[in-house]
């Protein structure tokens, strides 16, 4: 089976119930690592700064947490034999609403007058350190030394 840009070229071909679940387990990877990120940066601004600091970075980081965990049951929500297509469908959904209830979020929490913005945004980024933290740690195979999936 070959992949093209976002999925194979046989999109008849069923998920196995072994693809889900090895998704299923790097997506939970993703989403600890992004928690444990954040939590570190929240507190070392608690640390260096003040409460609402550490809180805004929570908070930031929260908001990451919550757009992927959201994307994650959005592409994964699908048993065994669900289509290739459906998955990709759900994918690109899923994607959709992450990014719209990302801003929505970002938005509101910059527009608190509680919040403080710099602390919020690196909680929020080290998220998306999360994202390799959580795909070297959950199971991704490496394909010629890159991440990636296999046949």
């Amino acid at each position: 089976m070959t992949w093209l840009f976002c999925c194979p070229d046989e999109l008849s071909e069923a998920l196995s119930n072994a693809e889900i679940q090895q998704g299923r387990r790097q997506a939970l990877a993703v989403v600890l690592g992004q928690a444990v990120l954040g939590a570190i940066v929240a507190i070392a601004c608690l640390a260096v700064s003040d409460a609402r600091a550490g809180a805004s970075a929570l908070i930031g980081a929260g908001i990451g947490i919550v757009a992927t965990s959201l994307m994650a049951f959005a592409m994964l929500r699908h048993g065994a034999g669900a289509s290739a297509q459906r998955v990709a469908w759900s994918f690109f959904s899923g994607w959709m609403v992450k990014v719209f209830l990302t801003i929505a979020m970002l938005v509101v929490a910059l527009r608190s007058p509680r919040i403080a913005a710099l602390p919020l945004l690196a909680g929020y980024a080290v998220t998306y350190v999360g994202y390799w933290f959580g795909a070297t740690r959950g199971g991704a195979t490496k394909v010629n030394g890159k991440l990636g999936v296999s046949d």
